[in-house]
């Protein structure tokens, strides 16, 4: 909110007959609301300290809480495209994830779909014995040109044509590439 005070006024490049009345203006923005949680578990695990960038007129960014939770404020005009992201807390990324992969490409076992998402560490589509190699050259900490150990959100982004309202339950799937079983912790 900002006080306005007219000092003259100009209508259609002449002047009107009005009587000029101070004032304010108010800028109206919404927010975005909503949590970030562990794709591949059994139960709702929160992903805290995800980052959330909205790139628009006036770039947001914010990050999610212990629980989660995030909102995002300060919204200027137009459209705002919300991307999340990660760094940093990697754990539990095993030799077992490898073998888990092992065993589903010769049909020992069936990974669920966010599972074979989490599997697809090459990055190219599909899971084979080799997205299982790479998970294990990380392991032993073999260089590789794989996406293990990094973070993958559903959806990747969000696009809003404007953020005039508050715009709630805006929620992210995070997914640790090559964290298969399951077990990651916050």
């Amino acid at each position: 909110t900002s006080p306005v005070n007219f000092t003259n006024f100009v209508f259609n490049e002449g002047v009107p007959c009005v009587n000029r009345t101070n004032g304010s203006v108010n800028i109206i923005s919404g927010d975005i609301t909503g949590a970030v949680t562990y794709a591949n578990a059994l139960t709702s695990t929160p992903v805290p300290y995800t980052t959330l960038n909205g790139a628009g007129s006036v770039p947001v960014t914010g990050q999610s809480d212990l629980t989660g939770a995030y909102t995002l404020s300060g919204f200027g005009s137009g459209a705002y495209t919300v991307t999340p992201s990660k760094t940093g807390d990697v754990n539990v990324i095993t030799s077992f994830d490898s073998a888990r992969i092992a065993q589903h490409v010769v049909s020992l076992i069936s990974l669920n779909s966010t599972q074979l998402l989490a599997a697809d560490v090459s990055n190219n589509g599909s899971v084979s014995s080799f997205d299982a190699a790479q998970i294990a050259q990380y392991v032993v900490s073999i260089p590789n040109a794989s996406i293990t150990g990094t973070w993958k959100f559903l959806p990747a982004n969000r696009v809003y044509a404007n953020v005039d309202t508050n715009q709630t339950n805006q929620d992210y799937s995070a997914i640790l590439m090559g964290e298969v079983s399951g077990n990651w912790v916050p």
